[in-house]
């Protein structure tokens, strides 16, 4: 099961093991640009992963390396952005 996406993942599907749990390559993307990631060049922000309108909207947040050297405030504002641009504004506080 795929810890992102909660989809079955296949055996010979392309996955990526991270803090010991396993999810699709096509899943493990950067939260604010979409960019596919590797272990060891991104990080979690594990506070902001506390805010629930975030966890429930993209679930664990994951930043390429360009992001994770950010702020949570700077990411926070990114991901409020990404949010109203997708559409999902009435969920923003």
């Amino acid at each position: 099961m795929c810890h992102l996406c909660k989809q079955p993942i296949e055996v010979m599907a392309e996955k990526v093991e991270i803090q010991r749990q396993t999810v699709h390559k096509e899943c493990f993307r950067c939260c604010v640009c979409d960019k596919y990631l590797m272990p060891g060049y991104c990080a979690m922000d594990d506070g902001l992963c506390q805010i629930a309108f975030l966890f429930n909207y993209f679930g664990c947040l994951w930043f390429c390396d360009k992001h994770m050297m950010l702020g949570s405030g700077e990411k926070l504002e990114l991901l409020k952005q990404k949010m109203r641009n997708a559409g999902a504004g009435a969920s923003i506080q």
